[in-house]
């Protein structure tokens, strides 16, 4: 018989419906039945498309007598971390602090009052039933023992850092130097381990330095966009980015494919401008209108593993090339994608096998090279569709749809593709719709989280500067207070959730980055960019309590803070505006070619009844021109592109 997950509206959560054990989705009934029966809870955390969890559910959760002890010693709660990441944050510092290491499947024991005793990630089954039977053991007869372990554990998540240090003024020095100690020439990109593996994508590294002022920067960012993109780690047949390489060389991927990935490495690999990067964000970009998009929303991920094994939706040996492409072509197609007959091979994150033969070219690759292998993509992605695919979680999460909503104001913006334009427009009216009586939605029915918040305020603002739309800017002004009021903490930080939560033991406040973009740094970039585009500096003053609540953080691990350095750096270099004046659609278009994130673009056209003070004294003037400003200074009015071009420049 199903379990109580059955008609849970989360993909993972259904996953485990056919389990024998006795699943519960979050609650506080659940606690309060681990109160009735005097037993601890088991919160198990994880999403749909994790390879680990649905190996540890294979060997573990679907094992009758495993399932049996675990019913018996425990209440089980399973929790999407996309549906609640303020659970999902909470226990993972608690993992991380009591192992240094954290991910997922997370399986964190708890006190039936919700306060962690002990926490790990993946164990195979004979050591998660030897581990079951000791904390049992433990619970039973040493009570004292897991109660002070769970006082200890718990006092530490809540000891919060003070939001009174000053922000580092060489921050961006920090950065370089942190960051030189992971760097890998050889394979560009960091690895921060003697094996530089496994290696995933500096997604937010890469946003701050593309077209830095900095070259050591700048360079660093180009490498790694043009190692990503001959690489294994790129699905260069079906466009988009794999989640991580499970090597140093970006060879073998971790095959599942997030949006939160894709829509982050659209904007970098946009706005550097070279035609091939600009051609693999447009091919990542239309992945997406394809296969992730759910009416006007995009669904959150691929899975890693598919019906025919791991990879082998992805791998393509040099007889189905051919195949595809007639032999003459098939042939070097296979040669200059290092494609060769081999052996299935055992990856390093799982112990499944995983196909080997994926698209991975060696060398260096001129941009004539990968322009003569675009015709050919259609053929072979028509023919790819007819394989299983991987199965998709098809949650429509705030914060990854306004990721997503950024990169297709980027790609609009780059390419003036009109999909694209539609797209950002369409999935800007979409996000609106999150905008409740009761607040800011996560989900149709969940309310939002701080990553939810922070990007949200970006996106709309990135939508607004590719489409001109001044209610988008009135959107994100709502949200943006309603944060505010909502989670500003009294260091000038922003906790992640509400007050009033009791099912929490916490009210987290969370000053880095992750495979996302950290939402009170995205807070802070949303907040610089709506006091760039309006001119009020009550936005600005929010900013800067937020650098001051995380400047520990910033100082001591300046990787995860590049988000907040971006917001920094648009700070510490003034408002950036381009006002276009009079109607011409040739230098609005040519303003918006522009790759800078730091200028505003703003037509007089559409916004001229907003009380703005980017816009005094220029919404009369009807002469088509574009003034420019940067800082406090304005520089003479652009009436022709080329003019736009030089003071853009």
């Amino acid at each position: 018989m199903p379990n109580a997950l059955a008609t849970s509206s989360s993909p993972y959560l259904r996953q485990h419906a056919e389990n024998p054990v006795a699943w519960v989705p979050w609650s506080e009934a659940a606690f309060a039945e681990a109160r009735r029966r005097d037993v601890p809870v088991l919160v198990s955390i994880g999403y749909s498309t994790c390879h680990w969890c649905h190996v540890m559910a294979h060997e573990s959760f679907e094992d009758q007598l495993t399932a049996e002890e675990m019913n018996r010693r425990f209440v089980c709660i399973k929790v999407d971390r996309e549906e609640h990441p303020e659970v999902d944050h909470i226990y993972m510092d608690a993992v991380q602090a009591l192992t240094g290491h954290g991910g997922w499947p997370l399986n964190a024991f708890v006190t039936p009052d919700g306060k962690p005793f002990y926490a790990c990630t993946y164990l195979p089954r004979e050591r998660w039933q030897q581990l079951g039977a000791h904390l049992d053991h433990l619970w039973t007869s040493d009570r004292p023992r897991v109660l002070g372990a769970a006082a200890e554990i718990t006092a530490h998540l809540q000891d919060a850092a003070s939001g009174d240090s000053h922000f580092p003024h060489d921050a961006e020095e920090r950065l370089l130097q942190h960051t030189l100690r992971a760097w890998d020439a050889e394979n560009p990109g960091f690895g921060w381990n003697p094996q530089k593996a496994p290696k995933f994508p500096p997604s937010q590294f890469l946003n701050f330095a593309v077209g830095h002022e900095n070259s050591e920067l700048s360079s660093r960012a180009e490498k790694i966009l043009e190692a990503l993109q001959d690489a294994g780690i790129h699905d260069r047949v079906g466009g988009g980015f794999h989640r991580y390489s499970v090597d140093a060389e970006w060879r073998l991927p971790h095959f599942e494919k997030m949006l939160y990935d894709n829509a982050q490495l659209i904007c970098a690999f946009a706005r550097h401008g070279r035609p091939d990067f600009l051609q693999s964000a447009i091919n990542a970009g239309d992945y997406l209108l394809r296969d992730l998009r759910i009416g006007d929303g995009y669904a959150a991920a691929e899975d890693a593993d598919d019906p025919d094994g791991e990879g082998s939706f992805y791998a393509w040996n040099p007889i189905q090339l051919i195949a595809v492409l007639g032999q003459e072509i098939g042939e070097q197609v296979a040669q200059d994608w290092n494609i060769v007959h081999g052996e299935r091979e055992v990856g390093h994150h799982g112990p499944e096998p995983v196909v080997s033969h994926i698209p991975h070219p060696r060398g260096t690759r001129s941009v004539s090279d990968r322009a003569r292998w675009e015709p050919l993509l259609p053929r072979l992605r028509a023919a790819r569709d007819q394989r299983p695919r991987p199965g998709r979680d098809d949650k429509i999460l705030t914060d990854q749809n306004a990721l997503a909503l950024e990169a297709f104001a980027w790609l609009g913006r780059r390419t003036g593709e009109p999909r694209f334009i539609a797209a950002c427009r369409d999935l800007a009216a979409f996000l609106r719709t999150r905008q409740s009586p009761s607040g800011l939605l996560r989900l149709a029915d969940r309310p939002a989280y701080i990553t939810d918040y922070g990007a949200f305020v970006c996106g709309m603002c990135a939508a607004f500067d590719a489409l001109g739309d001044p209610t988008l800017i009135d959107a994100a002004i709502a949200v943006a207070n309603e944060a505010v009021e909502r989670l500003r903490a009294d260091n000038g930080g922003f906790y992640t959730t509400p007050a009033g939560r009791s099912d929490l033991i916490r009210r987290c406040q969370e000053h880095s980055d992750n495979a996302w973009p950290g939402g009170e740094s995205q807070l802070a970039l949303g907040f610089v960019r709506l006091w760039t585009i309006t001119g009020h500096a009550s936005w600005r003053s929010l900013a800067e309590g937020i650098f001051s609540a995380a400047a520990n953080t910033v100082a001591g691990a300046p990787s995860s803070s590049c988000t907040l350095l971006s917001a920094w750096r648009q700070l510490q270099t003034g408002p950036r505006t381009a006002v276009i004046c009079g109607a011409s659609n040739e230098l609005l278009r040519a303003v918006r070619m522009n790759s800078d994130p730091r200028m505003a673009v703003i037509p007089t056209s559409s916004c001229h009844d907003r009380d703005w003070v980017t816009l005094e004294g220029r919404t009369t003037l009807t002469e088509a021109q574009v003034l420019v400003c940067i800082g406090t200074h304005c520089l003479a009015p652009a009436r022709t592109v080329a003019e736009v071009t030089i003071r853009l420049a």
